[in-house]
C-alpha cells in the first residue's frame, strides 16, 4: 500500500467531514444526507451517541487530521515493510473512540481486522470506506464478528473483560486496555474560563470517556 496516498486520502477525508459539518441541511447533497442519516441511526440505537456528541467527535478529528499533523506524526516512526494482520477489538463508550487504533494500524502498513463495538457500528465503516475512496483504493481493512487469522491484537474492555482477553490472546503480541478515567487537581486560583473548561472535561460525552474527569481534588477551603 502507498503511504503517501493513504495520507492524502486521510486529509481529503478530513476536508470532506469539515465540509459536511459546515453545511446547512438544506444544502446537503445525497452523500451528505446519507452521512446525516448515519448519525441519526447511531443515536437511535445508542442514545448516548447524540448528534451533538457525534459531530463534536468528528470536529476533533478534522482538527487533527491535517497533512502537517499526520506528516509530523509519521516522522517519529519507521513504517514496517512487512504487512501483518492486526486484530482490533474496539470500544464503544464514546463516538469514534476506536478510530485512532484503525488509523495507526493502516498508516504503519498493516491490515486492521476489526471487531466493532455493538455501540458504535456505523461511523467507522462509513469513514473507512470514504478514506479508501479518497486514497485510490490504498486502504485495506476487514470487519469480522470473531477474530481469526491475525498476527497481533489491540483490545479494549472492562477490567473484568481484560483478564479474559489477556488469557485468550496470551500467545499473540497484544495490547490490552482496561478501564481508566482522569482526575483533576485544583489549586483554588482557577479562572472562570478554566473552570468552564474543567466542566467540559467532566461532562462531555456524559462522562463516559477515559479522559473524562471523574475525581476532583480541591483545597479544604475551596469555595463551592
Amino acid at each position: 500500500m502507498n503511504t503517501e496516498n493513504q495520507v492524502l486520502g486521510l486529509t481529503r477525508l478530513s476536508q470532506y467531514i469539515k465540509d459536511f459539518l459546515n453545511k446547512n441541511q438544506e444544502d446537503y447533497n445525497d452523500n451528505d444526507s446519507d452521512f446525516e442519516l448515519l448519525l441519526k441511526r447511531s443515536e437511535i440505537e445508542n442514545p448516548w451517541f447524540t448528534i451533538e456528541n457525534q459531530k463534536f467527535a468528528l470536529k476533533q478529528w478534522t482538527d487533527l487530521l491535517t497533512e502537517e499533523n499526520i506528516t509530523d506524526w509519521l516522522k517519529e516512526y519507521q513504517i514496517s515493510k512487512t504487512t501483518k494482520r492486526v486484530g482490533l477489538i474496539l470500544a464503544g463508550n464514546i463516538p469514534l473512540v476506536g478510530f485512532h487504533d484503525v488509523i495507526s494500524v493502516v498508516l504503519s502498513n498493516h491490515i486492521p481486522v476489526i471487531k466493532l463495538s455493538s455501540k458504535d457500528k456505523y461511523m467507522i465503516p462509513f469513514l473507512l470506506k470514504k478514506w479508501n475512496e479518497f486514497s485510490e483504493g490504498n486502504v485495506s481493512f476487514e470487519f469480522v464478528e470473531k477474530l481469526e487469522n491475525f498476527d497481533a491484537v489491540i483490545a479494549t474492555g472492562s477490567n473484568n473483560t481484560a483478564r479474559y482477553l489477556e488469557y485468550y490472546f496470551k500467545n499473540h503480541l497484544n495490547i490490552i486496555r482496561k478501564n481508566r478515567t482522569s482526575i483533576a487537581v485544583l489549586k483554588g486560583d482557577e479562572t472562570e474560563g478554566e473552570l468552564k473548561l474543567l466542566a467540559e472535561d467532566i461532562f462531555r460525552y456524559f462522562g463516559l470517556g477515559c479522559r473524562n474527569v471523574t475525581r476532583l481534588f480541591i483545597p479544604q477551603d475551596f469555595v463551592l
